[in-house]
């Protein structure tokens, strides 16, 4: 059996963005985050505490914002709520050892200070700073601060305008990122190149010279930033998650488990192994691998229809090359990659396209969508009609217009949800 790649073991540990899983609408809505994200850009910083690849710049607006020097990754507790001050939690304060609250400071109105970590909640955004700049002492100071809403599950899309005033009352926004900070450019162009371990050269790494990594594994994609600490590159996914290492001596980089990634020589742009785009094909039906009553159906019109844990959903995507990005009717978005007949959504769980095999075919047409109207205008029951779907192989379209379609020619939810399943 082949052995996967272990760099894996540490990034398959790591948060991933949004799920498929998220149109059921079990999260805050992914839409808050990235509109956040988009105005408010995180920052890297190292094993040391030190800003690389500086995002956005802010200064502080409201003072009372306690921070303390790097430490053991601690950020110090600050909360606040619309119109209000700044506030602290005496239980976050009692438990940090006296030695440490003594070198707890107060932030001066104006201090520059970048993100390094955004959190969503239902109720709460999060945002974790540090200053950008080390002061007369050489130290750095790191902060939270809880940004509070009284209503229950109040951070959503419609409430956007609120949240972002009340993040404007303690943090303006508009620095330049401080060039200092920015990791130096001859380092990374060095690391910069293609890694596969030659035993299994299917597994590729692709560490690029602006800090970021693509890495496409047993059919899977990942993505992330590095940096590096001496001989130490430190690898992540997603901002705020926790980082591993590799060492890197000349061209080799040994993983956590030993084994040996070996960099590429430079060669012609044909002759190295690339990380293939292939165009969406549409239509097309994807069934999940591990539970394959969930299917997802990418209609030609740009429409889809998910079948997920026994609940029918439906939307509308956009294809960019292997990224497909998915926004449900009146829900949130979320990202999946396909590469060849897989896809894989942003929380890794694989999707295998369904080939309609020439072999297996039968004889006769396709059941479609008309043959559904006819045997509900022929009065048959709604079993028979279910029975004929499980047994057939089916070519449906669940697009909004042809669902209304079924209804108002009398197909009941039982049928249209069978509709989704599909036949064998």
């Amino acid at each position: 059996m082949k052995r996967t790649w272990p760099l894996v073991a540490f990034i398959a540990c790591l948060p991933f963005g949004g799920t498929l899983s998220l149109l059921r609408g079990q999260a805050p809505s992914p839409g808050v985050k990235q509109q956040l994200l988009s105005q408010y850009h995180v920052s890297m910083v190292d094993s040391d505490g030190g800003i690389v690849n500086a995002g956005s710049v802010l200064a502080v607006a409201q003072g009372g914002i306690k921070a303390n020097p790097p430490s053991g990754g601690t950020y110090w507790y600050n909360s606040h709520e619309p119109g209000g001050p700044i506030r602290y939690s005496l239980v976050f304060e009692s438990l940090e050892p006296a030695d440490f609250t003594s070198q707890v400071r107060y932030l001066n109105v104006g201090t520059r200070v970048c993100i390094t970590q955004l959190d969503v909640k239902p109720s709460d955004v999060t945002f974790y700073v540090q200053t950008c700049q080390p002061d007369a002492n050489g130290t750095q100071w790191r902060a939270a601060v809880l940004f509070q809403f009284q209503q229950k599950n109040f951070v959503q899309p419609a409430n956007l305008k609120t949240i972002q005033e009340s993040i404007a009352e303690v943090f303006s926004l508009g620095g330049a990122s401080p060039p200092e900070s920015v990791a130096p450019a001859p380092e990374l162009e060095w690391v910069a190149g293609l890694y596969v371990i030659p035993q299994a050269p299917d597994n590729r790494l692709q560490l690029n010279a602006d800090g970021t990594f693509r890495l496409v594994q047993l059919g899977k994609n990942y993505s992330g930033t590095f940096t590096m600490d001496g001989d130490k590159l430190m690898i992540r996914q997603g901002p705020g998650g926790p980082r591993q290492a590799g060492i890197l001596q000349g061209d080799t980089l040994t993983d956590p488990q030993n084994f040996v990634w070996v960099k590429q020589k430079a060669a012609p742009a044909a002759a190295v192994p690339a990380l293939t785009v292939v165009p969406v094909r549409l239509p097309s039906t994807y069934v999940k691998a591990q539970t394959p009553a969930d299917q997802l159906q990418l209609n030609a019109d740009n429409t889809f229809s998910l079948q997920e844990s026994g609940q029918p959903y439906h939307g509308t995507f956009v294809a960019n090359g292997n990224s497909v990005e998915l926004s449900i009717s009146d829900g949130p978005k979320t990202t999946a990659t396909i590469q060849g007949n897989s896809l894989t959504d942003s929380s890794g769980q694989t999707w295998t396209l369904r080939e309609q095999s020439a072999g297996t075919a039968p004889s006769g047409p396709l059941l479609q969508n008309d043959d559904i109207i006819k045997m509900v205008k022929a009065g048959l029951d709604d079993a028979i009609i279910i029975a004929k779907i499980g047994s057939s192989k089916c070519q449906f379209d669940t697009s909004t217009d042809a669902l209304i379609q079924l209804k108002t020619s009398g197909a009941s939810a039982a049928v249209l949800k069978a509709m989704f399943v599909g036949g064998k």
